[in-house]
């Protein structure tokens, strides 16, 4: 049988990571991406790959009972940047709440839920991430409704690089500078290649479902593939491009609920305790791909230079 996913955050960048790859399994999936806007650039592309679009709001519970209906399986994710969340920090855990009841009520049989733990609690209440917070509490909610799901704790994403505009080429120095706010250049963060790494751990969850449904069930995985800090990828960087590269540490990312979740990482850590890669993914079949391949196949071609290796 053909399983009909449907996929929160399709146009962005895990959503859509997880809807292109369900994509190429069309004899197994289909994929119904959810966005607020159908017309976009990005949706149409999905469209393009075979992807059923369909408009919803996660700020309107209606709206998503009518995308999900038919539907086996759910990817859902946040965005504490959304537009919406930014002006109401608050309706990031609503809008987990909103899909979890949708959910429910048209009978989803695997939802897997990408999350995070609770800021509060990593630091004895000193740091409180929102950031954190909202998605940690969409976590309860899904065990007091016994929403059949497993939890995805993501690791920093490589792609931010990239999309955030994290590492830069100087042509002038012949430099490449990796500009990042609070971390300090030795803490480690966990770290996930999101296009690769994360769609196969939300397939694999899928696929494996109905055979390994008591194992996985409320259970956390770690979406990871190792522990970096800004150094080591400074060096990486440095082996791959076959240039000097640097670190600069800036004094705020412009919003404070990141800032407080970066100086988590510096003084608490990334997931304090857990071996990463976790051992659970890795018996689901995932097999992670390396900080050296994010970099040479993505990093420095958008950056317009070629690996030495």
């Amino acid at each position: 049988m053909v399983k009909l996913i449907a996929v929160t955050g399709a146009t962005g960048n895990q959503g859509g990571s997880v809807a292109k790859r369900l994509l190429q399994f069309p004899r197994e999936y289909k994929v119904r991406a959810l966005t607020r806007n159908p017309d976009s650039p990005a949706a149409k592309k999905l469209q393009v790959l075979g992807a059923e679009v369909a408009k919803a709001d996660l700020t309107v519970p209606s709206s998503l009972e009518v995308a999900l209906r038919g539907c086996w399986g759910v990817f859902g994710v946040t965005n504490f940047y959304d537009s919406k969340i930014k002006d109401d920090p608050g309706s990031e855990e609503q809008q987990g709440k909103n899909l979890v009841d949708a959910s429910l009520k048209e009978g989803i049989q695997c939802f897997v839920w990408s999350t995070l733990p609770s800021s509060a609690k990593l630091s004895g209440g000193e740091l409180v991430s929102r950031i954190y917070e909202g998605k940690h509490h969409v976590d309860d909610y899904i065990r007091e409704t016994d929403l059949p799901a497993t939890f995805l704790y993501t690791g920093n994403f490589l792609e931010n690089m990239i999309y955030r505009n994290h590492v830069r080429y100087e042509a002038k120095k012949d430099i490449l500078e990796f500009h990042q706010a609070i971390i300090r250049s030795d803490t480690k963060l966990a770290m996930l290649y999101v296009e690769e790494d994360l769609a196969d751990i939300a397939k694999a969850i899928f696929d494996k479902w109905e055979t390994q449904k008591e194992q996985i069930r409320h259970a956390y995985l770690y979406a990871s593939n190792g522990r970096f800090s800004p150094n080591d990828i400074v060096g990486i960087i440095e082996k791959v491009s076959g240039r000097r590269a640097i670190y600069n540490v800036l004094p705020t990312t412009g919003v404070a609920d990141r800032d407080i979740m970066f100086e988590l990482y510096n003084r608490v850590g990334m997931y304090p305790g857990k071996d990463i890669p976790d051992q659970a993914v890795l018996d689901l079949g995932v097999g992670f791909h390396s900080v050296e391949e994010f970099i040479r196949d993505k990093l420095l071609p958008h950056l317009g230079l070629n690996p030495v290796n």
